[in-house]
């Protein structure tokens, strides 16, 4: 995934969190919020819940490269945060796929047509 489209600064953490609506799965929490930019940017948050720094780098890296093949299907404007739950990192990589494309439908942040 490429650098423009990550969250960066905890302001912008902040802001999402507080102005966003939230979605849920067994292995993700979706946070989302409109922005003024022009192209999504994305961010993850893997809390200590989740295991030692280790099982957090690889939750982190896992949730990027499923992410990645959908970043042009997801509407430019918004903010969106994954959060992930602990069994993130010995889940099936086609289950994290599946599950992100489920959330992001739900949040109405899916576009069919590429």
């Amino acid at each position: 995934m490429d650098r423009t489209y990550s969250l960066k600064r905890h302001k912008e953490f902040r802001y999402t969190y507080a102005r966003g609506k939230s979605q849920s799965t067994p292995l993700f929490a979706l946070v989302y919020a409109k922005s003024r930019n022009e192209t999504v940017r994305v961010g993850f948050s893997v809390s200590k819940r989740v295991g030692n720094a280790v099982r957090r780098n690889r939750a982190k890296r896992r949730m990027r490269e499923s992410l990645t093949p959908m970043l042009g299907r997801i509407p430019g404007g918004f903010n969106v945060i994954f959060v992930a739950k602990p069994d993130v990192p010995d889940a099936p990589f086609s289950e994290l796929q599946k599950q992100m494309e489920a959330l992001l439908k739900r949040a109405g942040l899916w576009r069919d047509e590429l």
